[in-house]
């Protein structure tokens, strides 16, 4: 598969595939501090972060909030959602001014079914992104869970 550039979701999309996104894109701007993702959402968009940075926080049992990571410009958001049906995992809170490609999870799903070949790439550039995600994920949990209290001493 060609890799036409390093954008996280457009990377393996010729131009003419590029164009058949741009119908369903979705911009928006967002300011500091402002909740782009709460936890427990049941959106399944892909949020392309064009600008700006965010932090991904989760809250531990005591309700104390934990960031996870920072994200910045040239990355995706919520793609983990997309690809699995569950709840938002995390809160997405905007660090600076930032602009993002918002792509709807129906639009998409409808475009994907339409061009079988469009739905290879993007699917090859997700994976690209949470295979980066991956193990970043994997030390979060490892946090979170291991500041639970053990039920073993008592």
């Amino acid at each position: 598969m060609v890799k036409y550039n390093d954008h996280p979701l457009y990377c393996f999309l010729s131009p003419e595939e590029k164009k058949l996104l741009q119908p369903i894109v979705k911009s928006q701007s967002f300011m500091a501090h402002e909740t782009i993702i709460n936890l427990g959402e049941r959106n399944r968009d892909i949020i392309c972060l064009e600008e700006g940075s965010v932090s991904i926080q989760v809250e531990d049992f005591e309700g104390n909030v934990n960031e996870v990571t920072r994200i910045h410009s040239g990355n995706l958001v919520g793609e983990m959602n997309f690809i699995i049906p569950t709840r938002r995992t995390a809160n997405v809170v905007a660090l600076t001014f930032g602009e993002a490609d918002i792509i709807p999870f129906a639009k998409l799903c409808s475009l994907l079914k339409e061009y079988p070949l469009l739905a290879e790439k993007i699917f090859s550039a997700l994976s690209l992104q949470l295979k980066d995600k991956y193990l970043g994920m994997i030390n979060a949990w490892n946090y979170v869970f291991n500041r639970m209290p053990n039920s073993n001493s008592a």
